[in-house]
């Protein structure tokens, strides 16, 4: 990690910082062609009852235990971690979004601070996802400061994808990221001790593999 791990936090989480996430929809933009989210109202019914139970249930319990492993110097468990998530993301668009933004994230982090951990890491499995890698980045910060970054990074990368695939202004998107953000924040501390479990959301993955044979796309997923 760098010297001063908040403004590391900062950096990281930028807009600004190249790692790619703003190519991808991840099934947003297939819900928004099937007409299943359509209004502003729709997105934040989207993001409050298919996005904020995969995150409280699954994401961030899942980032928790890759969290420990890399303040731990784990590289096992991150490896096993990493090949887990495989088994999760069902639909191939997705696994290949998670792995395109983690190897990307990745390399801009060997650049950044190349250090022992992380060096190691990229050549153990240069293709990470990008919970694992989000943990390897986050690891000197504590646990709930640095899963407040990974959801606020999911919840922030869609409502940026919404205003490129709907009419909806910016202001209207910030308000939805708001309320949605201020109802993560009440449930986050209790899912960091859960265990792991799967969120079973059929529509997003069928979404998800119907996008990845669209005819014509914006994203990339």
């Amino acid at each position: 990690m760098p010297t001063d791990p908040q403004l590391w936090l900062l950096q990281a989480t930028d807009t600004a910082y190249p790692s790619g996430a703003y190519a991808h929809s991840f099934g947003l933009e297939e819900m928004v062609e099937s007409c299943s989210v359509r209004t502003a109202q729709d997105l934040e019914d989207f993001l409050e009852k298919q996005i904020l139970p995969a995150l409280l249930t699954f994401e961030i319990p899942f980032f928790a235990h890759a969290h420990a492993a890399a303040v731990s110097g784990d590289h096992k468990e991150l490896l096993d971690l990493d090949q887990e998530l495989d088994a999760w993301r069902i639909p191939a668009e997705l696994r290949d979004a998670s792995r395109r933004i983690g190897s990307q994230r990745l390399n801009l982090l060997v650049q950044l601070d190349s250090s022992p951990m992380i060096l190691r890491h990229q050549e153990l499995t240069p293709r990470s996802h990008h919970l694992i890698v989000s943990a390897l980045e986050l690891s000197g910060l504590p646990l709930a400061q640095a899963a407040r970054a990974v959801a606020f990074q999911s919840i922030a990368g869609l409502t940026a994808a919404s205003m490129k695939l709907m009419r909806i202004g910016q202001t209207s998107c910030q308000l939805i990221a708001r309320r949605t953000l201020i109802n993560l924040g009440e449930k986050i501390d209790d899912s960091l001790s859960q265990p792991v479990d799967g969120w079973f959301n059929p529509l997003l993955e069928i979404a998800s593999l119907r996008h990845a044979r669209a005819h014509a796309r914006l994203f990339i997923s």
